[in-house]
Order: structure tokens, then C-alpha cells, then sequence
């Protein structure tokens, strides 16, 4: 660093009246003002050329002078007329919100300790007045001008005033200088644009590519994003609602100036800020040559008839198969001895094959379930010959008691299961017909409750 100072103290200077220059000056932006209350320092001013692996700071040089000098450094606001600032500077040699110190003989003084502290707004007018009382104001401006409008509370100047010794000793001021504003790093509209990370840096060259950006704080209403190569600048096409809480923003690419690019093409996507034209580091991004089937058609129509196709040879693939299965086989037909039951002439000539299992019992005769085999044939019998009087109706109904009668045995379900027999399935599958024959002694029990009624 001495060095270079050195270098820098050597150079060649016309002769002329003692003036100072500011040859190192103070980085604009990234710097953070601090307020008093946070209780941690307000860091150092880093300078313009300052980066990862060398720091600078502000520095100036007197011309046409070698001897001792005074040195004061103030704030002063960002637009002329210069006035004193209410923030203050805070480090070594610094009180009432400035620095002053006395300097050996050098052409080149570097300031490495110095910081910014903010005020809040209702401590402004304290601020102004304490400058005013401690005759800090370089460019003597009236109290009255002054007060005339507000106070830029996010940019500061710093402002040189030298006085170099006469051969009297008396202190002679030379002509106090100003820097270029500081903004603080925390307010959106002055703080410095920076671009983090983005999701793509590719796109067509017809533009639409939707990009996803973020960023250090930013206002929605007072940035763009730039694309530039040489002459060629376009903007990309987002709205105020696209920006994300200030640190993000949704926006589509524009079309370059030449969309039959037959090659990538490399030019530099940046952010700016239109008030003050402050922009950030660009980046790279990169213009493809355009796809002649942007939105894949010829691909999806391929995949299409792909299917088809496959869907066609299943087909037939599948339609032979069911031929081949259709075509009948000679074979062998094996037959088994079956035993045959007798089969009562009133029973249906066809009978579905029934699977072999244990006959059931049959029911004992009684008054109201016939003799096996006997369900649908009809005896002759004859019938007895009715009353015709209502005594003897009534001799003749005592003469068939109930006691003189079997017991009636209660008849077994038809099994839910298979039948075992062929009888058995002839009688559920009568017993389920339209055309029941009832046995002759059913009929003649109604036939007499039927006179009963009548009498």
C-alpha cells in the first residue's frame, strides 16, 4: 500500500497554488450506516478500488506543498449547495461528528478509521444545530438555507478541508473538496444492486424463457433488468407484482435482434435502476439458436403414432391368438358307465347331471306327504261320498280325529347345497314349476273345507 502511495506521491505535477485532490475515493456503495444503539462499530470506509484481496481506503494529495498539514473531515448532504449532514463520523481523531488531526510532512494521506454513524429522524434538527455550534460548516452556508428542505438521510459526502502552515506559522485553509456520495447499504433505492443467483442463464432467442432472479433489496417500482451486446439493449418483461418482497424477481427474456441464430450467442444480463442509473456487475447469459419445433409437435406426433402402431400389431396379435383358440381339436371322447335309476313317467325326459353325494333319508309317510316316488302321479282312488246333511257333515269330521290319524313328521329342507340324487333334484325342480300335481289327499282336505265354508 505504500507503495503505491509512493508511486502515486512521485508523479510528475505541474507547479501551481497548493490544492488537494482526492485520489482514492471512498466506495459508493455497499456500506451499511450504523445507529448508535446497535453498540457495535460503524466499520471503515472502504475505498473505491477496494475488493476481496486488496483493501483501500479514501485518500488524498496535497500539490505544490511539502510541510505539516491539518486535516478535517466532515459530512455534507449529496446535492448543492453542500450543507452540513446530521450523521456523523465516528473512529480515531473524530469528535462532534468529524475528524480533525495534524499531519507530518507527506504528499499522500490515506484515512483508515473512519466510519458513519446515522441518526434517527427525530434527533435531525440536534444533529444540524450541534454542526452549527461547533463550526462545522465547510461551505459556510446560512442557517436560514439550511433549514430550507429536508434532509437525505441515506447518502453522504465526505468533505476534505486542508490547512497547510505558512512560513509565518500561521494555518492558511485551501479550497475544501468533496467526494462522491456514500448511500447506505440498507435502504432500497440507494442501495447497491446485486445480482445472486438466477435459475437459468440460457434461453431461445425469440425470448419468453421465464427466468427467476434473485437479488439484495431492490424497489418494485424502480428497477429493470437489462440484456445489452455492443449496441443491441432490450429489457426484460416483468410487473411490479412479479417482484418478491424486494429480493426476487419473476421475469420472461426478450427477444434478441437477430431470432435465425445458427450458433449460442453471449451477451450480458445486468440490473439497473432507473432514477439514478446506478446498474450492477453484469453476468452472462447466453441466446440459443431457436428450435424450427418450439413446442415439441413432431415429437408428440411420433410418440402418437408409436402407440398406435403398437396398439394395431396387439390387435392382430391378440385376433389370431382367439382364432387359433376357436379352432376345434379332434379328440377322444372317454365314456363311464353311469347306473341308472327308475325314473317315474310323469318326470321331465332331460335331467342336468348332478354331482354325486350322499342320498338323504326320505321323510316317513304321513297324511300330508305322500310315499316316495308318488309326488306326481296321481292315484286312483275314489272319492268318499260327502254328506248331505250338516249332522252328518259333523258325524262325518268326528269320525276323522286327528287321533285316529298318523302323527305328521315335519318334512327336511331341500338341501342348499348340491342334490345328491336324481329323484332329488326331479322334486325341487317340480316343487319349483308352475304345474305342481298335489297329492289326492291335500286335494280331498281342501275339497272339505271348502264345503264347511259354504255351510
Amino acid at each position: 500500500m505504500d507503495g503505491m502511495f509512493h508511486q502515486w506521491g512521485t508523479s510528475q505535477v505541474p507547479q501551481g497554488p497548493p490544492h488537494v485532490e482526492i485520489i482514492e475515493q471512498p466506495k459508493s456503495r455497499g456500506m451499511r450506516f450504523r445507529y448508535k444503539c446497535e453498540g457495535r462499530s460503524a466499520g471503515s470506509i472502504p475505498g473505491e478500488k477496494s475488493n476481496d484481496t486488496t483493501k483501500t481506503h479514501p485518500a488524498i494529495r496535497v500539490h505544490n506543498y511539502s510541510g505539516p498539514v491539518r486535516v478535517r473531515i466532515s459530512l455534507v448532504t449529496k446535492n448543492q449547495p453542500y450543507k452540513p449532514h446530521p450523521h456523523e463520523l465516528v473512529g480515531k481523531d473524530c469528535k462532534h461528528g468529524y475528524y480533525e488531526a495534524d499531519l507530518q510532512e507527506r504528499r499522500i494521506h490515506s484515512f483508515q478509521n473512519l466510519g458513519i454513524q446515522c441518526v434517527k429522524k427525530k434527533d435531525v434538527g440536534e444533529a444540524v444545530s450541534c454542526r452549527l455550534q461547533t463550526q462545522n460548516n465547510p461551505f459556510k452556508i446560512p442557517d436560514a438555507k439550511i433549514w430550507e428542505e429536508e434532509f437525505d438521510l441515506n447518502a453522504v459526502r465526505l468533505c476534505f478541508q486542508v490547512s497547510i502552515t505558512l512560513s509565518s506559522g500561521d494555518l492558511f485553509p485551501l479550497e475544501p473538496v468533496v467526494s462522491q456520495p456514500i448511500y447506505d447499504n440498507r435502504a432500497p433505492n440507494t442501495a447497491e444492486l446485486k445480482i445472486c443467483r438466477v435459475n437459468r442463464n440460457s434461453g431461445s432467442c425469440r425470448g419468453g424463457d421465464e427466468i427467476f432472479l434473485l437479488c439484495d433489496k431492490v424497489q418494485k417500482e424502480d428497477i429493470e433488468v437489462r440484456f445489452f451486446l455492443d449496441s443491441w439493449e432490450s429489457k426484460g418483461s416483468f410487473s411490479q407484482a412479479d417482484v418478491h418482497r424486494q429480493v426476487a424477481i419473476v421475469f420472461r427474456t426478450p427477444p434478441y435482434c437477430d431470432t435465425n441464430l445458427t450458433e449460442p450467442l453471449r451477451v450480458k444480463m445486468q440490473l439497473r435502476r432507473p432514477s439514478d442509473r446506478e446498474v450492477s456487475e453484469p453476468m452472462d447469459f447466453q441466446y440459443l439458436p431457436s428450435d424450427p419445433d418450439e413446442h415439441r409437435l413432431m415429437e408428440k406426433r411420433k410418440r402418437t403414432e408409436g402407440m398406435l402402431h403398437n396398439l394395431k400389431l396387439s390387435s392382430i396379435i391378440t385376433g389370431s391368438s382367439m382364432s387359433a383358440e376357436r379352432r376345434p381339436f379332434p379328440t377322444a371322447k372317454r365314456t363311464l358307465p353311469v347306473s341308472k335309476q327308475p325314473v317315474a313317467a310323469s318326470a321331465p325326459a332331460s335331467v342336468p347331471a348332478v354331482s354325486a353325494a350322499p342320498p338323504l333319508k326320505p321323510p316317513p309317510t304321513s297324511f300330508f306327504s305322500p310315499p316316495p316316488g308318488q309326488l306326481f302321479t296321481q292315484q286312483k282312488m275314489e272319492p268318499s261320498p260327502l254328506p248331505a246333511s250338516s249332522s252328518d257333515i259333523w258325524k262325518y269330521l268326528q269320525a276323522m280325529s286327528v287321533d285316529s290319524q298318523p302323527k305328521a313328521v315335519p318334512v327336511l329342507p331341500f338341501p342348499s347345497g348340491t342334490v345328491s340324487t336324481g329323484r332329488d333334484a326331479r322334486l325341487i325342480t317340480a316343487a319349483r314349476g308352475e304345474n305342481t300335481v298335489l297329492h289326492p289327499y291335500t286335494l280331498h282336505y281342501t275339497h272339505l273345507t271348502h264345503v264347511l265354508l259354504l255351510v
